[in-house]
Formats: structure tokens, C-alpha cells, sequence
């Protein structure tokens, strides 16, 4: 009967798995949908719950069985609602453990090998919570706006609904600033890390190229060069590099202690 009375644009609205988080008022009935992240086989997935509320009459549409089921009264609605939105709550709760346990392993100076690959599968997945937690808080805030000039509306349960959905929606802010403050961190790692090498290269640079210049000299094909006649020639040109060597480290260290 209830099918009936539903327009039919609302009714496409109520089949459609996605649909945005909305509260309509139609003459006959209000039509209140929630959107919600939920987990399964491991990843995020989005729902829409579709409800009719007649008078006193409260409907929940189950798309497995394209029926409408009867919540029988406000505390079923209630009910129906709550076990709903705190499969989300533990969804974010699970996310919130899994990023506190990378936090304590970056504390710990271990590396993380495909941190990039779990930092953007997290930072994609709470964009979304966080998004349509938002929206549910103020869908759900219309519904307790329409309702709670009634008597027998559960006033203090269904803020307890809109609190449990705005903790969420900060929960999930907080953990997109830990996934920032985290890829800060892992850059910053990374950046300290290039630069050592950096630093390594530049020393051994600096200390080569005296030799390179010495032995691209000798390495001439030219005539007149010196020691080339010379019985102790290469021996000499060894003891120049030498001292090359020994004056190119000692210039290098003044410079490090110089510029520290």
C-alpha cells in the first residue's frame, strides 16, 4: 500500500544504491535517505538506506527484495538507524588503529616500503567518509528539525544518532591530518635521506676530481711531459697523487667544520 502512495520520482530515488543523503517533505509522507561508507570483503563501499515515514508509520526499503519493510514504530526506526550508522563508527574505528599502527613504525625509524600505495588508498577512502559524513549530519539534523515538536519523537535518542555521525565526521578530519602529517614526515625522511647521499657524493667529488685532474695531466699524448724519462717517474706521480689525496681531504674537513 505504501508503494502506492510514493511519487514515482521519489520511488526511482529509493531504488538508487547511491543516492545522496536527502530529507523530503511530500504532502503524504517524508522521504529521508543516508548515505554511508561501510566495509566489505575489506574495502570501502557506499550505501544508500531509503526510509518513508507516514504519520506514525516508519518504512525502511530492502533492495534485495525491492519491498518495503515495516519498522513497526519510532524505537524500531531508532534501532534500524543506529546499527546502521555504527557499522560506519567502527568502520572509521579500524581506520583510526591501522594509521596510529604506520604512525608508531615511522616513530620507531623503520621504513615503509609501499607507504605512498597506503597513504593514497587511506587518503582516497576518508576523503569520501569525511564527505559523506557531512552531508548525513545535516540530513539527519533536518530530520530532528521536522520532528521534534512531536511528543512521542525519541528527541534524546536521535541526538544521540546526530552525535554519533558528527563524531565520526571529526574523527575522520582528524585522521585526514594525521595521513598529511605523516606524508610530511615520510617526505621529509626521504629528503634527509638524498641529501646524505648527496653530501656523501659531493666529499668524494671533491676529493677525486684533484686526482682526475693529475691523472688526465699524465694521461696525455703529448711530448715533454714530466717524469716520462724518468727511472722513479711513476713512483713520483703516486706520492703526487698521494699528497693530492691527503690536501683535497684536508681542504674538504676545514670546509665541513667551516660551514656546520
Amino acid at each position: 500500500m505504501i508503494r502506492e502512495k510514493i511519487n514515482t520520482f521519489h520511488l526511482e530515488d529509493i531504488k538508487n544504491g547511491i543516492h545522496p543523503s536527502v530529507f523530503f517533505e511530500h504532502e503524504n509522507y517524508n522521504l529521508f535517505i543516508l548515505r554511508l561508507p561501510q566495509l566489505e570483503n575489506d574495502k570501502v563501499t557506499i550505501f544508500s538506506k531509503a526510509f518513508i515515514i507516514e504519520d506514525n508509520s516508519y518504512y525502511y526499503y530492502d533492495k534485495t527484495t525491492s519491498k518495503f519493510a515495516d519498522l513497526k514504530d519510532m524505537q524500531g526506526f531508532y534501532k534500524f538507524l543506529d546499527k546502521y550508522i555504527d557499522t560506519t563508527l567502527k568502520l572509521i574505528s579500524n581506520r583510526f588503529e591501522e594509521i596510529e599502527a604506520i604512525e608508531d613504525v615511522f616513530y620507531e625509524g623503520k621504513s615503509i616500503k609501499d607507504f605512498n600505495q597506503q597513504w593514497f588508498s587511506y587518503k582516497n577512502d576518508l576523503v569520501r567518509i569525511h564527505r559523506l559524513l557531512f552531508k548525513a549530519v545535516e540530513v539527519i539534523s533536518d530530520l530532528i528539525e521536522n520532528y521534534q515538536s512531536q511528543k512521542e519523537y525519541l528527541e534524546r535518542n536521535f541526538e544521540d544518532i546526530q552525535e554519533h555521525l558528527q563524531r565520526g565526521y571529526r574523527n575522520s578530519g582528524l585522521l585526514l591530518e594525521k595521513l598529511d602529517a605523516l606524508h610530511n614526515f615520510y617526505v621529509m625522511q626521504n629528503n634527509e635521506q638524498m641529501n646524505k647521499t648527496i653530501y656523501i657524493l659531493t666529499i668524494l667529488s671533491a676529493i677525486f676530481l684533484p686526482l682526475n685532474l693529475i691523472v688526465g695531466f699524465f694521461g696525455m699524448n703529448t711530448t715533454s711531459l714530466p717524469f716520462t724519462v724518468d727511472i722513479g717517474g711513476t713512483y713520483k706521480v703516486l706520492v703526487l697523487l698521494g699528497t693530492a689525496s691527503v690536501i683535497a681531504i684536508f681542504v674538504t674537513l676545514v670546509l665541513k667544520n667551516k660551514y656546520k
